[in-house]
């Protein structure tokens, strides 16, 4: 089968990783949602790092109790594969769309704003379908060597955050809703969870199953951290009321820091810097629902299946983008009901795998 897997190492694993919850738990979270009545946001981002690291322990326990080093090893046999595979998939195409939806907002509304959504699009589809082709070895590698100056942008713009935020900002944190906090709290897991998640679609590459569980361990937890404080540093920036409205929030906190420091003029740099990242991140997450298709169905050569994939999630973002009720509609059911996809076939995978496990324990 021609998957394109290649084999890296432990760093690139962990800088996808990293990369990856960084960029979903920033650059794919709905602002009218998230900050529709106060700022929590941070502290769901931390929930949500730790319930996604002890989902991928579960997996990652019964992959090795399989024999296994990658997620296929859970779906076996054919009646379990669309009830298994596909809903995984989906929720990969879902968690690559987020970010690159909000790319398109942000570049649209306030860096080429004479420029058609159509035309971005033009320009995103070749990036895309050529990171898919190029396969998990080249994402991986420039994971690694984009991660250092994406992490000293976010530092240095933290660092500036603090010095001009302000903590009365971050009232209310509103404790007696429970359902919107279950909400946050499931949105948040799903889009921690899917860096882990493609990580495991793809750990053929990682060469064996202690690389591939220290590199999600580490990934994550590191991923997670960087997240929540730059959530926090969102929150100082803004009250809930300013973000409750506002699309691409962070691209205008890097404007917030601009105008008080007049001689940094490197906003669009950085957020164009962050964007790239967003792109690698979308590819990664395609790429990994390619590989997982393809495994489970058979599908022997990953090539066409990564450019249908990719157009679709393209032509998918375009339509969704229109602001008409239909598709705002659905745009809103997809970042608030996508956690199902990802999170209801993990309990029939650990399931079905304890019941194999029971079962061949009787026969020996």
């Amino acid at each position: 089968m021609n998957l394109r897997l290649g084999a890296f190492g432990r760093q690139e694993s962990v800088s996808l990783v990293l990369l990856g919850t960084f960029v979903s738990g920033c650059f794919a979270i709905d602002t009218n949602a998230v900050f529709r009545d106060g700022n929590r946001i941070y502290l769901v981002q931390g929930i949500a790092t730790v319930l996604a690291l002890l989902l991928f322990e579960l997996l990652t326990g019964a992959i090795r109790r399989r024999g296994g080093n990658a997620l296929y090893a859970l779906i076996g046999d054919a009646r379990w594969k669309p009830v298994l595979a596909v809903p995984l998939s989906l929720a990969l195409l879902l968690a690559a769309m987020q970010p690159m939806e909000q790319y398109l907002c942000a570049i649209t509304q306030y860096v080429f704003v004479e420029t058609k959504q159509t035309v971005i699009c033009l320009y995103l589809l070749p990036c895309l379908t050529l990171l898919v082709l190029l396969g998990a070895e080249t994402l991986a590698r420039t994971a690694r060597l984009m991660l250092p100056i994406l992490l000293l942008s976010v530092l240095v713009t933290l660092a500036l955050v603090a010095a001009q935020g302000r903590t009365y900002r971050l009232y209310p944190i509103p404790l007696s809703d429970p359902l919107a906090w279950f909400e946050q709290i499931a949105g948040a897991t799903y889009r921690a969870f899917m860096p882990l998640l493609a990580l495991l679609c793809i750990g053929d590459g990682t060469q064996t199953p202690n690389a591939l569980k220290s590199a999600g361990r580490l990934g994550g937890l590191l991923g997670g951290g960087l997240a929540v404080a730059a959530l926090f540093g969102l929150s100082i920036t803004f009250s809930y009321a300013q973000l409750s409205g506002m699309p691409s929030a962070f691209y205008r906190m890097l404007v917030e820091v601009r105008a008080e420091n007049p001689t940094l003029r490197l906003d669009r740099a950085t957020f164009f810097l962050w964007m790239t990242g967003a792109i690698l991140v979308s590819a990664f997450y395609l790429y990994a629902a390619c590989v997982l298709f393809a495994q489970s169905f058979g599908v022997r050569d990953i090539r066409p299946l990564g450019m249908s994939v990719c157009a679709l999630a393209v032509t998918l973002i375009l339509v969704l983008y229109y602001d008409s009720e239909t598709t705002q509609a659905v745009l809103k059911t997809l970042y608030r009901d996508a956690w199902l996809l990802a999170l209801l076939p993990v309990p029939f995978l650990l399931i079905r795998t304890r019941k194999e496990r029971v079962v061949c324990g009787v026969s020996s």
